[in-house]
């Protein structure tokens, strides 16, 4: 499909919301213009971030539509519909640290996550210290940077897929590199942090490898717990770059506390959101039968 993202220059405001909220960096201000990278654009995956925080409505993403894929957002959430329709996926936080008891809430709503057979498996990690998330990064980045390489010999990318599964490996291979390769010149100079976005917290959800349904257990724990951060005003987004990276190095494994025998299935990243949506969007289910 073709990627194509117009800007009405006469509508913009200039207020940079496109840029920060967009999770591939596609938007650019220069010289008090917006403009969107053209190196960048193959990245854009039809998410609708910059169409529902822009409040002009200036910016058109091809395949995308004000009328039939947004909605406006109620002012209070004070329904379960309105609580999941004003949910997103947040990347841009506020410098302000998320409060020990906020978190705890979150906790508390991950153990009323079910689980495919009693007891519980989900283990977590809260990780409150920002200084202990920006000092695993340059290591997460390093990770990704020996993947890209290690891909580019066939027998060790032979072996990836086959350790991976064809699922996982498609998504490798069609999401993260693309991905990866166009950020990594960014990332390993630090003048952008494609992976834990600047959080301000950060959860871990891990359990031993060997104990049964654990990855399904953990998946629904995860929102759950999503679902909660948002509730109390905490903009959380899920991060898939992060347990690889933090499962197959030994240093970050050790450094939050992941029991040798447990495997990192999922992580999320917690704030005070930088900015407030103006619109939720319509997703369609691929099918829907009635029988």
């Amino acid at each position: 499909m073709k990627k194509e993202i117009t800007i009405d220059s006469t509508l913009c405001k200039k207020c940079k919301v496109c840029v920060e909220v967009c999770p591939n960096g596609i938007f650019r201000t220069d010289n008090n213009l917006t403009s969107v990278k053209s190196e960048r654009i193959e990245l854009c995956f039809l998410c609708g971030q910059c169409m529902a925080s822009c409040s002009e409505k200036a910016i058109q993403v091809l395949g995308l539509d004000y009328n039939k894929d947004f909605f406006d957002l109620p002012e209070t959430i004070n329904s379960f519909d309105t609580l999941i329709q004003s949910r997103r996926s947040v990347r841009a936080f506020k410098k302000i640290p998320v409060p020990k008891d906020i978190l705890e809430q979150i906790v508390n709503a991950i153990t009323f996550a079910p689980p495919s057979f009693p007891p519980l498996k989900t283990e977590i990690v809260v990780v409150q210290d920002k200084e202990l998330i920006e000092q695993s990064l340059p290591h997460m980045v390093n990770w990704y940077d020996n993947l890209i390489k290690r891909l580019k010999n066939p027998v060790v990318k032979f072996i990836i897929r086959r350790k991976a599964g064809s699922e996982r490996f498609q998504t490798i291979q069609n999401h993260v590199v693309p991905m990866v390769n166009i950020k990594l010149p960014s990332m390993i100079n630090r003048t952008e942090d494609a992976i834990t976005r600047n959080a301000q917290a950060m959860i871990l959800f891990h359990a031993d490898r060997h104990s049964d349904n654990y990855r399904e257990d953990i998946y629904i724990a995860l929102g759950y717990a999503l679902l909660k951060a948002h509730s109390l005003g905490i903009g959380a987004s899920a991060i898939d770059l992060i347990p690889p990276a933090i499962e197959r190095t030994p240093y970050l494994k050790n450094l939050f506390q992941i029991p040798e025998e447990n495997e990192v299935v999922a992580s999320m990243i917690l704030g005070y959101p930088k900015h407030k949506y103006k619109r939720a969007i319509r997703r369609q289910l691929k099918t829907v039968t009635w029988i």
